[in-house]
């Protein structure tokens, strides 16, 4: 049954942790119990916490529960107990129009990548930061596509794309979201070496920018292309 851990990689001198730790507590989850509905226990006293500019990784095969907990932390599986805090909201206690607000607030990345197929590159970004309350000069998302290698791709739909590419424009959506939180779920899944060693590269320097990253895995060699702190569901 999986424990929990603490990920804070900003030590600060003796006594201020405590000041810092409620102040810039991201993810914080105490004693998380889930139940699938025929009974059986994913989740039994799981607590976890997350600070800024921090990332973890939750390990596990299939049905160990990582997309459990990636719907979880998104508000979309609400039948649990325990406190579930997300950029300072316990989200039991949210209605689902202040949920919505608050995932407005965080990227995240499903099992499945969620893209508009129809859409070319460019007006997917386009869509998904107005959606998510931003709005970006068509100036600047060029120039994020040539510095990412994506230019060429730019005017093409995206149900003429690969599964990778697909997983990577949902990454390039989030890079431009910059959110405080990003919440992704088995970012690493069918994606070649190369491929995984770009998303690890985009995760990395979005921490390195303030950001802080919860990502599932269940490839083992995931965790030599990040090196931080990790859950293993199966333990």
């Amino acid at each position: 049954m999986p424990g929990g851990v603490n990920v804070n990689q900003n030590p600060l001198p003796q006594g201020v942790f405590f000041i810092y730790h409620y102040l810039m507590a991201i993810l914080n989850v105490d004693k998380l119990t889930y139940r699938l509905p025929n009974g059986r226990a994913l989740y039994k006293d799981f607590s976890l916490e997350l600070n800024d500019s921090s990332g973890i990784l939750i390990y596990g095969p299939n049905g160990s529960g990582k997309s459990s907990l990636v719907k979880i932390l998104l508000g979309l599986v609400r039948h649990y107990s325990g406190r579930v805090e997300v950029l300072g909201k316990d989200i039991k206690r949210l209605s689902k129009a202040k949920m919505t607000d608050l995932r407005r607030e965080i990227g995240f990345q499903m099992e499945e990548p969620v893209v508009f197929e129809d859409m070319n590159l460019m007006q997917n970004i386009s869509v998904y930061l107005r959606l998510s309350g931003q709005k970006h000069a068509k100036s600047e998302i060029i120039s994020t596509l040539y510095e990412t290698g994506f230019s060429g791709l730019r005017n093409k739909r995206l149900s003429a794309l690969s599964w990778g590419e697909m997983r990577m424009i949902e990454i390039l959506r989030i890079m431009m979201k910059s959110p405080r939180l990003i919440i992704c779920d088995q970012p690493f899944a069918a994606l070649d070496d190369d491929t995984v060693e770009w998303v690890a590269e985009k995760f990395r320097a979005m921490v390195n920018s303030g950001s802080s990253v919860l990502a599932t895995f269940s490839r083992p060699e995931v965790r030599d292309h990040l090196g931080w702190p990790e859950i293993d569901l199966t333990r």
